[in-house]
């Protein structure tokens, strides 16, 4: 009996001592699984601040560079604008009301406004240098030409220059004004779009591909601006569909002739962009 009783006790006791490592051994377990995860817990925590810090970086780099391209382009047209309206003042010195403007635009003055234009092209967009490109064209086009005949440069009367370069003025602003967050006239970038499309399929001499065109899109005639807008308007489906066309004829060899390619692209996109309403 004092034997079973032995067995009995010293079996409790192992059970005992059993039951006390199990719970020794689970609670070790619990302990390092809990350090496990409070390190990795930590390592997560550095790792998302590490993160966050960056992304916070990068937010304020952007913020700045935003800035500072903002108060770049926002100078860029300010000089822009300003150059154009002295530019214009000075050529209109030598009009006459009897005779007319029988001078080209002060060459001094064109080739500050073009360094500009080269200065300053990094702020401007496709928009703004549609604009612009259009401007230069009509200065430009003030300067006497040579006939070939062996006679003097001819001089043409620079009046409906200046009054083109007038018609496109608050346009080129208003476009400017857009593109800083001040409220601003979408019709006049329509204009100005619809003008350079003319201008392009009016420019060239392309027959094979109807350029330039001699029914209801040619501006042979017509030397206002507004009234170039207005028949651009009036025949809007036919002018995307010839500037689609010219520029494809353009593009078939390689788009040699890039400058003005570029130029019917950036006025398509403009004009893709814009509402046929307006």
């Amino acid at each position: 009996m004092e034997y079973f009783l032995s067995i009995v006790s010293g079996g409790a006791s192992g059970a005992a001592l059993i039951w006390m490592f199990k719970g020794w051994i689970s609670e070790r377990l619990k302990q390092s699984i809990q350090h496990e995860y409070a390190e990795k817990l930590e390592s997560y925590k550095t790792e998302l601040n590490s993160k966050v810090e960056s992304i916070k970086h990068e937010h304020q780099v952007s913020q700045l560079r935003t800035s500072l391209f903002f108060d770049h382009q926002r100078d860029a047209f300010a000089a822009l604008i300003a150059k154009i309206a002295q530019l214009n003042e000075e050529w209109m010195k030598d009009y006459d009301h009897e005779v007319g403007l029988y001078a080209p635009v002060p060459f001094k003055g064109y080739k500050e406004l073009e360094n500009l234009l080269y200065t300053h092209q990094l702020f401007l967009d496709e928009e703004c240098l549609m604009a612009m490109t259009l401007a230069m064209n009509s200065y430009s086009g003030s300067f006497p030409y040579d006939d070939g005949s062996g006679a003097p440069p001819h001089q043409n009367d620079s009046r409906p220059k200046v009054a083109y370069i007038e018609y496109l003025q608050p346009r080129i602003a208003s476009i400017f004004r857009s593109k800083i967050g001040v409220p601003s006239d979408k019709q006049h970038l329509h204009d100005v779009a619809i003008l350079a499309a003319i201008e392009l399929v009016n420019g060239y001499h392309f027959l094979d591909v109807g350029i330039p065109p001699k029914g209801t899109l040619s501006t042979k005639q017509i030397d206002n601006a507004s009234d170039k807008v207005a028949l651009g308007r009036k025949n809007f489906d036919e002018l995307i569909k010839l500037l689609k066309d010219f520029d494809v004829y353009l593009g078939r060899d390689g788009g040699w002739l890039h400058e003005a390619q570029l130029q019917i692209k950036q006025t398509l996109n403009v004009l893709e962009r814009m509402p046929t309403s307006l």
